[in-house]
Formats: structure tokens, sequence, C-alpha cells
């Protein structure tokens, strides 16, 4: 198994393992490799033997900040045991995506289906199976970062299950999605690492706690990473609205708009500065052939002529203008 780490605290991790046929009858050996590192917390794992002919892959791919790990997982039929009863491991969730991953502990037993997450303090231990080509996206954080968050101790020692479409996951989903994006201002930015780590620990604790409400606007930094990551993947959309956002996000649209007046900000203006640089961009590639209604109707100004009004108060020109100067 690789992994791949810059020195500064952010990492972009990978893990691959590959087994054959011969190598899964004694996965156990394999998988002592694993000691150290982000899935410590995993004991006891072993490819059962009816799986055992087609051999074993395991893919993980995304970050190590600090600690907290967000990472795309695919993984073969595994068996094993989550938890070694230690202060140090780590709060996990997954997020099934396609197969089922099954906990027990107990006479509790969970089956997490596509579609839902599960979280879960691992100083529990929890046997584990999932189904062959399983993909989830796995989150780990340490265990003392989660803590101060929660409101009884009573909420550890269980796995918790939620549906993707509750509010607080669908919020936490898009968090990590702004996460995976920021990788070079989080390998640049001690202070960006410790906000999500800390907004990470936040929501985690609002899943898993027994208080009421999900006091999401706690962090209302968080709460515009996730909303502009979203604004950003339906700048093309003429659907795009704040009660949109707010709905894709998983916060109230109060919620949502007090959180960018905290930045000084608004939701639309911020969608209108990133269409304006997307038609920017395209101006500059297409030059002369550019044509200014057909710009100004893909990025969703009113007509040309108040993208031309837009363009000149950013950038100084009219668009024709600003070409020709680029072109001596």
């Amino acid at each position: 198994m690789t992994s791949a780490q810059s020195p500064e605290g952010a990492v972009h991790y990978r893990a691959d393992m590959v087994l054959t046929a011969e190598e899964a009858r004694v996965s156990e050996r394999h998988f002592m490799n694993w000691e150290r590192g982000p899935f410590s917390h995993l004991i006891r794992l072993a490819v059962p033997d009816f799986a055992v002919p087609r051999g074993f892959r395991f893919v993980a791919n995304g970050h190590l900040i600090d600690g907290l790990l967000s990472a795309e997982v695919y993984c073969d039929t595994l068996t094993g045991v989550s938890g070694n009863h230690l202060d140090q491991d780590p709060i996990v969730a997954d997020l099934v995506t396609s197969g089922w991953i099954e906990f027990l502990e107990g006479k509790e037993k969970h089956s997490v289906k596509p579609g839902q997450i599960c979280v879960r303090d691992t100083k529990a231990s929890w046997e584990f199976s999932c189904a062959p080509a399983t993909t989830a996206h796995v989150i780990s954080i340490p265990r003392h970062l989660v803590l101060p968050h929660i409101g009884s101790r009573r909420a550890l020692g269980r796995a918790h299950i939620a549906d993707v479409d509750v509010p607080e996951v669908r919020f936490f989903v898009n968090f990590l999605e702004a996460i995976k994006k920021s990788g070079s201002e989080l390998e640049g930015s001690v202070a960006a690492r410790n906000m999500a780590r800390d907004a990470c620990a936040t929501l985690f604790s609002h899943i898993i706690s027994e208080r009421p409400g999900s006091a999401l606007s706690d962090h209302p930094r968080a709460v515009v990473v996730a909303a502009r990551s979203v604004i950003e993947e339906n700048l093309e959309s003429g659907d795009l609205s704040p009660p949109m956002v707010a709905r894709s996000v998983g916060v109230s649209l109060r919620t949502l708009h007090r959180c960018f007046s905290a930045s000084d900000d608004s939701v639309m203006a911020f969608a209108r500065r990133r269409r304006l640089q997307k038609a920017h961009d395209e101006l500059v590639t297409l030059g002369s052939a550019a044509g200014m209604s057909e710009i100004a109707a893909r990025w969703h100004f009113s007509d040309a002529s108040h993208f031309i009004r837009h363009f000149k108060a950013a950038y100084g020109a009219t668009p024709a203008a600003y070409v020709r100067e680029r072109r001596k």
C-alpha cells in the first residue's frame, strides 16, 4: 500500500493494494502493513474464503489533513474489526455509494446501503464485512477533536445511520466536496487546515449528538465554503438561486444569507463574479470571434448590454476593447 504526502501537513493521500488469489489466501499478513496510518483502527482483516479465487483490491484516494482523512474508497470483499478500544482510535464515517457494509457489535447490527452514512466511534469494536466492489466516501477524524462538541457521551459507543438527504449529512457531503477542491489552499495555510478539521469535527458531532437541532450556523465560514462549491458546480444552470443553494447545502435560506453577510458577500454576488470570470475566460479564448449575446446568454446575464456593463466595471474596458488590447 502506498501513500503520497507533502511536508506542509496537508496531503494528497492514495493507497492501493492488489492481491492475487494466492496472496489472498494469506491476506492477514499483507494487512499487517495497515498498523500505521489512517486505517490503523482496522484489525483482524481477512479476505473470506469464498472471495479468495477472485483476488482482492483496495484503493483509497483523497486527502489526509493533520489526522483528518477524507477519501474515496473502493474495496473488494473484506471482513475484520473496526476499533481497538484505544483512546486514540478515531471517529469514522462511511458514506456508501455502491455495495454495502455491515457492522455488528454485540446484538446491534447495521447494514449501510448506498445513499446512507454510518458514523461511529471506533473506540468501540465493530465487526464488519463489505460486499464485493463496495465504494464509499470514508472520513476519519481524531476522536479528541470531536468529543468537546458532543453534548452527551452517551451518543458514543453506537453506530449512527442516516440517509444522505438529511440536512446535516447533505451539508457534510458538500463540505467534503469543498475540501477536495481546496487542496492547494489547505497545503499553504495552517489556518485553513485548522478550520477544515474544526468544522468537520463539529459536523460529525451534530450527526451523532443527542442534542436537538443541527446548529450548522455554528460555522458560517464552513457554510460559505460548501455553498461556493455548489455554486461553482451550477454556474451554467438557470436554476441557480439562493433557495437552490440552501437546499443543496442543507441549511435554511436565512442561515445561508447570514453566513454570506458575515463574509461581506452575498450568494448571487459571488455567483455573478464567477460567471463573469467564466465569460472573461471564454472571451479571451475566442477573441474577435466571440459573440457577446451568446456569451451573455450562456453565463446568464440578462442581455449583451448587461454583460458589457458588468464586464467593464470589473476589467476596466468593454469586452471588444479588452480583446483588441490583448491582441496588440
